[in-house]
Parts: C-alpha cells; sequence; structure tokens
C-alpha cells in the first residue's frame, strides 16, 4: 500500500501496546479491500490519555480501538457511547462522525458471534460460570445475560469483586446472577451445576501456561462447554483438560477476530459477506499462529 494525502489513519491505544495483534487484521483487511488506510498501534500511559484522545481528534483520524489499561477511563473524553457500552461501562472502539468520538463496545458482540459459530450453542436457558470480574468479564456477562443466560454465577478471587458485577447484572439486566469467590468450595459446586464454563482471567496465559484457574479435573465433564479468552497458548492448561475430558473446548483468538471486524466495519461504514470474513479469519489464525 502506497501511503498519500488520502490515507485514512485507524489504530490502536493502549499500555502496553507491543503485544497488540490487531495491526495484521486491520492492515492485511485494508490491503485486500482496496481500501486506503493503515492501523498503527499507539502506546498511550494513563497519564497521557487525555492529551492522546485531544490529538486524534485534532488529526482527524477515523477512529481507534482502546485497550487496557484505557477502556474505562477513555468514556470520559469521548462526546458519547452507545448503549451497550454504557451497560458494559466501556469502550474498545471509538469512531469519529464529523469530530465528534463516539465510544462502543464490540468485545460483547464478538465474544458472542465467535461462541456461536464455535460451540454451535447458545445462551438462552444457560447456566454460565464466569470466572473472573473485570473488564472482559463484565462485557461478556452483560451479553449472556441479554442473550437470555437462566443462571449465572460470577467467580473470583476477589469476591467484593464479585459481588459487584453479579449485583450490576441483576439490578440492570436480568435477575439471574449469583457469586462465590473463586477457591470456595460453593465455587467447585456452582460450576459443577452449570453448562457453560467461560475463563475471562489471565491464569494460563503465556509464560505462565502451567496454570489453570480451577481444579478442572475434578470438576469438567462432557456436558461442558468451556470457552477461554485466552488464546496464546492456543491450548491453555484449562482447555486441555477440557479436551481430555469431552467438553467443548474454545480459545479466545475468535473473540478477538470478531470483535476487530464489528469495529473495522463501523469505522468504514461497510458489512463484509461471510466469504471475505471467511478469508479474513483463515488469514488472521495463520498470521497469529505463527509468531
Amino acid at each position: 500500500m502506497i501511503i498519500n494525502g488520502s490515507t485514512k489513519i485507524i489504530g490502536i491505544i493502549g499500555d502496553p501496546i507491543e503485544h497488540s495483534k490487531s495491526p495484521i487484521l486491520h492492515n492485511y483487511i485494508s490491503d485486500s479491500k482496496n481500501i486506503n488506510a493503515v492501523y498503527v498501534p499507539f502506546r498511550v500511559s494513563p497519564d497521557s490519555l487525555q492529551d492522546a484522545i485531544r490529538g486524534l481528534r485534532g488529526l482527524n483520524v477515523v477512529g481507534f480501538n482502546v485497550t487496557v489499561p484505557h477502556k474505562n477511563k477513555v468514556i470520559e473524553y469521548l462526546d458519547g457511547v452507545s448503549e451497550e457500552a454504557r451497560l458494559i461501562g466501556a469502550v474498545n472502539t471509538v469512531k469519529n462522525v464529523g469530530g465528534k468520538l463516539w465510544g462502543y463496545n464490540t468485545d460483547g458482540d464478538g465474544f458472542l458471534m465467535s461462541f456461536k459459530e464455535e460451540t454451535g450453542h447458545s445462551f438462552s436457558g444457560k447456566n454460565v460460570a464466569i470466572i473472573g470480574a473485570g473488564g472482559a468479564a463484565r462485557a461478556i456477562a452483560v451479553k449472556a445475560a441479554l442473550e437470555g443466560a437462566d443462571k449465572m454465577v460470577i467467580l473470583n478471587r476477589t469476591i467484593d469483586k464479585a459481588k459487584e458485577l453479579s449485583d450490576y447484572i441483576n439490578d440492570n439486566i436480568s435477575d439471574c446472577s449469583s457469586f462465590a469467590g473463586i477457591e470456595h468450595n460453593d465455587a467447585k459446586n456452582a460450576i459443577m451445576d452449570c453448562q457453560i464454563i467461560i475463563n475471562t482471567t489471565s491464569v494460563g496465559m503465556y509464560p505462565s501456561t502451567d496454570k489453570c484457574p480451577i481444579e478442572a479435573n475434578s470438576i469438567l465433564n462432557d456436558r461442558h462447554i468451556v470457552y477461554d479468552i485466552i488464546y496464546n497458548p492456543v491450548k491453555t492448561e484449562l482447555l486441555k483438560v477440557a479436551e481430555k475430558k469431552g467438553s467443548i473446548a474454545v480459545n479466545g483468538l475468535g473473540m478477538l477476530f470478531y470483535q476487530g471486524i464489528n469495529a473495522y466495519e463501523k469505522w468504514m461504514d461497510i458489512e463484509f459477506s461471510e466469504n471475505e470474513i471467511e478469508q479474513f479469519y483463515t488469514m488472521f489464525k495463520k498470521a497469529v499462529l505463527e509468531i
């Protein structure tokens, strides 16, 4: 691609940012679709966030992604947010509309699309255990509740955070949630009562690949669907045990991909065909796994 005076700028802000795989996806899409755009990672410290947003607005960028630790704080510097971003309390995608910056959250939709595509199941009428109570957990819990989960349990090392997220789901979306400490006996019983188990923590992520967020060997069986939002390694210890026990086991690469697709479509006001999305995913998966 030749950068010229008409090149559109998109990107991502975060700290750290060197690990981001998003440039691989978005620059490939622009090249394959002959869209004159370039996607750039920007390392932005928390102290510089307001200045960075002012700068991106002043540079008239088309839009940008937001990753940790800015997904919550960025909201106060935007002109408005979508209803879903408001419910989740976090923004991961910003679009410039005539000089106004509007925030969205594509994490929930990205997760849902990946979950349905790769497991063949929905959340309607299901019992769901969510491990973790951070930003990703919040996005997924909101989406699962909106999709009709019958029961939901939030499991976290810090019980106060688990209670906070559980109360938020009950008060704002659906009275379906409970909570427990991840190391408490109630956690094991709660997980065994669920059909869907989602790990939103970093436990098991590279380089600590021998870690597992639950006592998987004594809990999992062939009626469980286990989704781990980690994608490095491709198979966490949790997913290895899940497969061994006959569970459906899925990693988070699809979530990363689909949230990115949703963001790109928003920025460029386009909609990709199923064939295009399949092509992009094949490339993205190959590129990420080879790194």
